[in-house]
């Protein structure tokens, strides 16, 4: 996978996106009102350095612009984040933001600033553990065994299906009747009704009279389907064990059923859900399920690699695509020609050139289709005179063009002054590094970020890749005696 500066429209690919970076420069590329529903599950304010989920020092870096100071410093940090939110949304649209005690008094504050008090919905308290804690931390106060989960939609208009949870046992214990299709139901006295109405109930046994009673009582069923209305204390979700299959490791992951309820009850399929602090990728995990559109992101790449290898598993038939993931130049040189100029093109805005022959080698264009630009990844040898001479007369009447290379050999720029002087067109020299920037990793930070990744990677996904591997085998043996040719199946590359 490329790495990508840009977000290009949802039309030109699947419209999942699991992006790195930091979310206050990503988020401005999205369409303004183009998202149907955000949940967010901010780093709480709690100075804790287990925050640091990823241990590398993307996040550290935003880890010290978020707590440097008091608990006003991470508001600020939050709030031109929420801001952008609320731009992205639809006005139909809902967020949701997850915090806890530390800071919630002030996101919400924030909160109402931006969405308005009036589209204040529910402050919902999730009881997220059954734990008293442990002594030291209750020596001098109750357990905190909650978190809070703030909503707020845009408009009236916004989208909302009330959700259920199942019966109460006591609620199944009133309703202790059941009828000949297996509904449970429970004898109701009868208050209004007509006569004929009432003769019909008695003559199909809906309504009848108790013996010695005037008064007749009617089947009121409990409707199967349903269960009870939620209301805002969440209480029948527990947060994930130590030994449960979600687990991926870290320490404020959250269950997929939490995400599952609030997706649903404030989205469609086919719907576009943001979450802009990725963490382990529950949320894309979660739409991709349910037949949502995801755009999911991390400034941590280990994160990222985290979330792209997730959803690759758990998921497997959904695409999605990967922006802004750092890579080295030697990941980079290893891409074929074409991959690397659309990939080059992508970061920088162009246009790619679509025409496969007779083009002279012109790999895209800039200022409209004005700018012709060729584009090379030499793996080795820089850019020499000879690829420029073939440059030059690709350009036929152009006065200006872009070159792009890794390096340039001098005879290479000799010849750029020289077609200046002589001929009055003007080459464009850029290096890959000015392309690419931050994008560009040194090779050192590459290898600790991946060490990174295959430390906190789940242990079991070693034996998923080996499973993938041994699958990808067999089908080429089959393939191989049907003398057919086989299509790899396309695997994400995070790093």
């Amino acid at each position: 996978m490329g790495v990508r500066k840009t977000l290009t429209s949802r039309e030109e690919g699947s419209g999942n996106y699991v992006i790195c970076g930091d979310n206050l420069e990503w988020l401005k590329l999205l369409e303004d009102e183009s998202i149907d529903l955000c949940y967010i599950d901010p780093p709480f304010f709690s100075n804790r350095p287990y925050e640091i989920l990823w241990g590398n020092g993307y996040e550290r870096r935003s880890f010290e612009d978020r707590f440097s100071g008091k608990v006003l410093n991470y508001i600020e940090w939050m709030r031109p984040r929420i801001e952008l939110i609320h731009k992205k949304l639809k006005k139909t649209g809902s967020i949701f933001l997850h915090c806890d005690w530390h800071a919630s008094h002030r996101l919400r504050c924030v909160l109402d600033d931006v969405f308005g008090e009036d589209n204040f919905r529910n402050e919902i308290i999730w009881k997220r553990t059954f734990t008293t804690g442990s002594s030291k931390s209750i020596a001098k106060k109750f357990s905190a065994n909650t978190d809070t989960i703030f909503f707020y939609q845009k408009s009236k208009d916004s989208y909302f299906n009330v959700p259920y949870k199942d019966y109460a046992p006591a609620t199944l214990k009133r309703y202790d009747k059941v009828d000949e299709n297996g509904r449970r139901f429970k004898w109701e006295n009868l208050k209004t009704y007509s006569k004929d109405r009432l003769k019909e109930m008695l003559k199909s046994g809906e309504a009848k009279f108790n013996k010695g009673s005037k008064n007749p009582v009617y089947k009121a069923y409990l409707d199967p389907n349903k269960g009870t209305p939620m209301d805002n204390l969440w209480d029948d979700i527990e947060f994930i064990g130590t030994k449960s299959p979600e687990r991926l490791g870290y320490p404020t992951q959250k269950p997929e059923a939490l995400l599952r309820r609030i997706i649903e009850c404030a989205s469609k399929k086919g719907d576009v859900v943001l979450d802009c602090f990725g963490g382990g990728g529950t949320t894309a995990k979660v739409c991709a399920d349910l037949g949502r559109t995801f755009i999911t992101g991390d400034v941590s790449p280990v994160s990222v690699k985290i979330i792209s290898e997730r959803l690759y598993f758990d998921v497997p038939d959904v695409k999605f695509e990967i922006k802004n993931l750092p890579q080295t130049e030697e990941e980079l040189k290893q891409m074929n020609g074409h991959k690397f100029a659309e990939v080059v093109c992508e970061v920088m805005g162009w246009d790619v050139n679509t025409k496969k022959s007779g083009d002279g080698g012109i790999d895209g264009w800039a200022d409209g289709g004005k700018l012709p630009i060729q584009i090379k990844n030499h793996a080795t040898a820089p850019a020499g005179r000879p690829d420029l001479q073939r440059f030059f007369g690709a350009l036929g009447k152009n006065k200006k063009g872009i070159f792009v290379a890794w390096r340039f050999a001098s005879e290479a720029r000799e010849y750029i002054a020289k077609v200046k002087q002589d001929h009055k067109v003007e080459i464009v020299a850029m290096e890959c590094s000015a392309v690419f920037g931050g994008l560009l990793l040194e090779k050192a930070k590459g290898e600790e970020i991946e060490k990174l990744y295959l430390e906190r990677r789940p242990k079991n996904w070693a034996k998923n890749v080996a499973k993938a591997e041994a699958h990808q085998k067999v089908l080429e043996k089959i393939a191989k005696a049907k003398n057919k040719p086989i299509r790899k199946k396309k695997q994400v590359e995070a790093g």
